[in-house]
């Protein structure tokens, strides 16, 4: 039976990849040399909020950290964990206790060798409430979180180092994607004296051990790296790295730059994607990716904490038409929360298609017929590119037929959209969540769990935060993706978010560019390190 689930699950990662995956860096070609040398310019959408990897919050923050830091361990393009600072690890048969074995020799860009004593720290500032890390709750099973967290002790008992590079982590119960969850962006290894010395500002001027340096940051213009020397794996081929900060433009504004030859890849333009394909002037990759993009409703603001008003927005929404005349076949169309390629996948689970005359009936048991009673909700989107303001206009449109009137509104500064989705009080509103790790639980804990601080539709059902609790401790797999499909079940009926498409990693790069590798985590993972630029 496990091989039979195995076999389906590769059987829709590769018949997604035939369907989307277009590759120009080529390996079936002779291998050439990596030069070494040479500044990248890469385009940011959006300025980030922190580079504090416990704080980041968002995916531009994500593609500087990855570059900066390391922790424990990393994906690699199969999104297999492997090494990272840890050479090796071992789990205990009761799935309790995890013995980390670091790399002698790894330093900090200020010179300093990393020890088990750094990730006690690192660990320990996630659990620390004054650090208010959305992370915290994924440390909740070491054994001493919640009396360190409450400050009944000075030390979180279930860190401990061996020796100076043996790091040890003992949980409460067992935790099935642990693992994988100290791969991401938040559990990098952070050197204590730099952050107290630069307290707060630390995420304004960071210090990792990773391939490359911060050197400096220009809000809304741009972040500069520079190589690192004396990186454990060898100093990277790029001298330097621009991240050129475009604030929310259109991408057609940064492709143009593109072609103009300022940056060395570029965002594509859906109208241009296949003029891109055909012309084969440049370096086209494109690439399934795990991600959901959403309208998420709050379930605590009237009229939308009615599961029946929730129902009919969902029903309301024409999602073929938009992608058939919006997005043009550039992403996958869902229903779904788990995306497409994730284990516990499985489309179709609750209908909820586009059905107006249901969403009108929905409205009117909810007390609300024809829309009467409802006053203008607010909609918010941080993207405001041609292609965003036609979907919004298309959904304002069809939600106005079955009687409900949106008031679009847009707020294309980063942090501050991330300040209003934090708050909890923005009513309707546009989100994409990208997967920082290959497990269900980034998309239904994070996003749906009580406790989570990326739960910005305030969806609450007991239920499910039960069952989230026991999938997390649940260490038979087919068990464990059947909680999922049954957790999954539970929420789209709860209807807090409209699942709308999941995205496909499309970039464009120079002809001149090699190296590049893209796992189904996008755009933030890929390892610049291995970049090189042949000219």
């Amino acid at each position: 039976m496990k091989f039979k689930v195995l076999i389906l699950v590769l059987v829709l990662l590769f018949s997604f990849t035939l369907l989307f995956d277009r590759n120009g860096f080529s390996t079936e070609k002779s291998p050439e040399v990596p030069r070494s040398g040479g500044t990248y310019h890469r385009p940011l959408e959006f300025n980030p909020k922190t580079l504090d990897p416990p704080l980041a919050i968002d995916m531009y923050a994500v593609t500087i950290i990855q570059q900066i830091f390391d922790g424990l361990v990393q994906f690699d393009k199969d999104l297999n964990v492997i090494p990272a600072v840890a050479k090796s690890w071992k789990i205990s048969p009761d799935g309790l206790t995890y013995n980390f074995n670091l790399k002698e020799g790894v330093k900090f860009h200020n010179g300093r060798e990393v020890t088990a004593d750094d990730f006690i720290y690192s660990f320990t500032r996630i659990i620390d409430p004054k650090t208010k890390s959305p992370a915290a709750p994924f440390l909740e099973k070491v054994i001493g979180f919640k009396e360190f967290h409450e400050g009944k002790i000075s030390t979180v008992k279930g860190l401990r180092a061996i020796d100076k590079y043996t790091f040890e982590i003992k949980l409460t119960e067992p935790y099935s994607p642990f693992l994988s969850i100290l791969g991401m962006n938040k559990f990098k290894v952070l050197p204590r004296e730099e952050v107290e010395k630069s307290g707060t500002d630390f995420g304004k001027s960071p210090m990792g051990t990773g391939p490359f340096k911060f050197v400096s940051m220009k809000e809304r213009e741009e972040i500069v790296l520079e190589a690192n020397p004396d990186y454990f794996e060898g100093k990277p081929f790029l001298d330097k790295i621009i991240f050129k900060i475009f604030h929310g433009a259109p991408r057609e504004e940064i492709f143009l730059r593109f072609k103009e030859g300022d940056l060395e890849d570029s965002f594509i333009p859906f109208k241009d994607v296949e003029e891109i394909i055909k012309s084969k002037q440049y370096i086209f990759f494109q690439k399934p990716i795990l991600s959901l993009r959403f309208y998420g409703l709050n379930t605590q603001t009237k009229p939308l904490n009615l599961k029946k008003v929730r129902k009919a927005i969902n029903l309301a929404i024409p999602k073929e038409e938009i992608g058939k005349d919006i997005l043009k076949g550039m992403a996958h169309l869902t229903d779904s929360i788990i995306p497409l390629g994730m284990p516990g996948y499985k489309p179709g689970k609750v209908s909820l298609k586009y059905n107006p005359q249901k969403a009108k009936r929905l409205l009117k048991e909810a007390g609300y017929p024809e829309g009467r009673g409802i006053q203008p909700i607010p909609f918010w989107s941080a993207a405001k590119s041609e292609l965003a303001v036609k979907e919004l206009e298309m959904v304002k449109n069809a939600l106005s037929r079955v009687g409900i009137s949106m008031d679009i509104q847009y707020e294309t500064n980063w942090p501050k959209f991330q300040e209003l989705l934090s708050s909890k009080k923005a009513p309707i509103f546009m989100y994409a969540w990208y997967a920082d790790f290959p497990d269900p639980d980034n998309f239904l804990w994070t996003l749906f769990h009580s406790k989570s601080k990326y739960n910005y539709t305030n969806y609450h059902n007991p239920e499910v935060d039960r069952l989230l609790d026991r999938a997390r401790a649940e260490r038979d797999y087919l068990k464990r993706m059947a909680m999922y499909r049954k957790i999954e079940e539970i929420i789209l009926d709860d209807a807090p978010i409209v699942p709308m498409v999941n995205h496909l990693f499309q970039m464009v790069y120079q002809p001149y560019v090699r190296g590049v590798e893209v796992s189904a985590l996008g755009g933030p993972y890929i390892p610049m390190k291995k970049i090189w630029l042949k000219k």
